[in-house]
């Protein structure tokens, strides 16, 4: 008589080894670290990325600030020029009278 309440097809060779199971977890282990590594690898990639990014635009910002503090005082010296000396009233440009 067959019973057929119990699905037991893959073991007819009997229960695998203490030392089968072993290896094979010692098989998945080793895929796994294998990922990591990969993810790893891209995730030091793309920080290199971030960081040439961050360089680059430190030193765009630096050279704006140079040309907006440029800017500025062209604009003071155009203003003083333009509407007279007014160092009187700016003290900025007050001689500390």
């Amino acid at each position: 008589m067959k019973d057929d309440l119990i699905d037991d097809s893959g073991f007819e060779s009997g229960l695998t080894s203490r030392e089968e199971m072993l290896k094979h977890q010692c098989d998945l282990l080793c895929s796994e670290l294998d990922v990591t590594r990969h993810d790893l690898r891209q995730a030091h990639k793309n920080l290199a990325g971030v960081i040439c990014m961050w360089r680059d635009s430190d030193r765009e910002l630096a050279a704006l600030k140079l040309e907006h503090e440029r800017l500025r005082w062209t604009l003071s010296d155009l203003e003083t020029c333009t509407y007279g000396d007014h160092s009187s009233h700016n003290p900025r440009l007050s001689t500390g009278d």
